[in-house]
């Protein structure tokens, strides 16, 4: 600027009528637009600080309504876990209520918690809004505490918390709860509690103490066991103290099948037939879907699945003993590379509550046996082999052919099988050109192969 200055002098003294030339205009007009940049910079930001403390002002505003919204609720029961959206002055925000029991033993939980009776309720409210500057947002909490007694010493609480396939609390399940038929303990009549609220939790209240069943059901509900209509006992309702129920529950998704997918001719399936469908949270399902397809399933958003019984290593019965393993109906556990160089794949879905997947194509292993000369009725007969990369199955599983004729062709599981006629008087020896899907003849065995086989 001093620079400037002396430059401007200099000419005046030469001249005192001259003017700029045009380097000192440029000059001059980069030096203002600097400080015009400056000023109109500090002036936005000063903007959008008093419009963010507007905001933010007016964010606390919404908290305090709410919260003394709630605090004028007659039944505590009915204050419950909410998002929603509003717009002030152009300006939408978005308002998150979320509701917790507190136990008598501190713990704080959606529905309550089983080791302590139920207190008080907090409330807390979170708000954000559209073009918020950083990542704070504005909240507040406040407790509610029943208008009435809720708790009696000398009776018991039952809570009933149902969670759906997202995590969440599912809303809307009819609730049951009665006397178990053996050993009531002192348990009598409960009135059915409220459906349940947002939080997925209803509440049965001064229950008289002893052992109780605890029924749930919703329309087209299914559990996490694959049971429509799920119960627990005996829920034990303990005199000054809660009980916590928990489910896992929701709407379940249909299940188109679509069997023996590998084989484009026409198959019989077995009358027994297993399915399995297997999910890292629910664990392993199997079971005999007969004639019902599609079927319907909780809704997990992945399950791996096979036909046939699954049944992995390592697992043991109430007494602790091991239970014989069936491996070979699952793809993934033929790991041994075939003369393709092929290794077993597992095949997997998934669904959405309420919804109808796309058919769900099933590889099997398929067989052509010899004429069967009138007999109708065929066991298929699993056989614990190692050979032909089988990893094997223990179990000793039979299916049921009945309604077959002439030269069967027949689905099923993959894995090693023999034959016989139905009451197992006559064995079948299939032919060498038996398989018609992947796999192998060896006498009077076949082995049938998932390795290279996708859905």
């Amino acid at each position: 600027m001093n620079r400037i200055t002396r430059q401007l002098r200099a000419i005046v003294d030469r001249d005192p009528e001259a003017g700029l030339g045009l380097v000192e205009v440029i000059i001059a007009m980069m030096v203002f637009s600097m400080i015009a940049v400056g000023v109109a910079a500090t002036i936005t930001n000063s903007l959008l600080l008093t419009r963010d403390g507007r905001a933010r002002t007016t964010a606390a505003n919404l908290i305090a309504q709410d919260l003394d919204l709630q605090r004028s609720v007659a039944d505590v029961f009915s204050v419950q876990s909410k998002k929603w959206d509003t717009t002030v002055q152009g300006t939408t925000y978005h308002l998150t209520r979320t509701v917790a029991w507190n136990s008598s033993s501190t713990a704080t939980s959606a529905c309550g918690s089983g080791t302590g009776t139920l207190q008080f309720k907090t409330i807390r409210d979170n708000v954000t809004w559209d073009g918020q500057r950083g990542s704070g947002s504005v909240s507040s909490s406040t407790v509610l505490a029943p208008n009435s007694r809720i708790n009696d010493p000398n009776l018991g609480t039952i809570i009933v918390a149902v969670t759906g396939a997202n995590g969440a609390g599912l809303p809307g399940v009819a609730v049951t709860i009665a006397p178990t038929s053996t050993t009531p303990n002192g348990a009598d009549a409960v009135a059915a509690p409220s459906v349940t609220d947002a939080n997925g939790c209803t509440y049965a209240l001064k229950v008289k103490p002893g052992n109780y069943k605890v029924s749930i059901t919703k329309t087209n509900g299914i559990d996490i066991n694959q049971v429509v209509n799920p119960s627990f006992t005996p829920a034990v309702a303990v005199a000054g103290t809660a009980t916590t129920v928990p489910f896992t529950y929701d709407t379940a998704a249909t299940f188109k099948l679509n069997y023996a997918s590998n084989y484009s001719g026409t198959a019989s399936l077995p009358t027994d037939l297993d399915l399995t469908f297997n999910s890292t949270t629910g664990g392993i399902d199997s079971f005999q879907p007969g004639s019902t397809n599609p079927v319907a399933l909780f809704p997990f958003s992945s399950y791996t699945y096979e036909t046939g019984a699954l049944v992995p290593n390592g697992l043991t019965d109430k007494a602790n003993k091991p239970i014989a393993s069936c491996l070979n109906v699952d793809p993934a556990n033929w790991t041994t590379k075939n003369a393709a160089g092929k290794v077993g794949v597992g095949f997997t879905t998934g669904g959405a509550p309420g919804a109808l997947t796309s058919p769900v194509n099933i590889p099997m292993g398929v067989v052509k046996l010899p004429d069967t000369l009138g007999l109708t009725g065929i066991i298929a007969t699993s056989v614990n082999s190692t050979a032909n990369g089988d990893p094997g199955c223990q179990t000793g599983v039979q299916y049921t052919f009945n309604a077959v004729s002439g030269s069967p062709v027949l689905a099923l599981p993959f894995g090693t099988w023999k034959f016989s006629t139905l009451g197992g008087l006559l064995g079948i020896t299939p032919g060498s050109n038996a398989v018609l899907t992947g796999g192998t003849v060896n006498g009077s065995t076949v082995t049938l192969d998932p390795r290279g086989v996708t859905p």
